[in-house]
């Protein structure tokens, strides 16, 4: 009875989820946020490492 009802209630929401549309400018910014969520610590250590490489050569 379980295994029914959850079946019946992912069918639903995926039914809804197809007429569901965003508008385009929307998923470029969700895109972005993606892109910046998941490269952010990446960019934040090139960054400190450039600028400690900079006070380092001016000093």
């Amino acid at each position: 009875m379980i295994t029914v009802c959850v079946l019946f209630v992912l069918v639903q929401l995926f039914q809804w989820f197809q007429g569901f549309m965003l508008p385009f400018p929307l998923y470029l910014l969700a895109g972005a946020f993606l892109a910046i969520a998941s490269n952010y610590e990446k960019g934040l250590t090139a960054l400190l490492k450039q600028i400690h490489t900079t006070s380092d050569s001016s000093q």
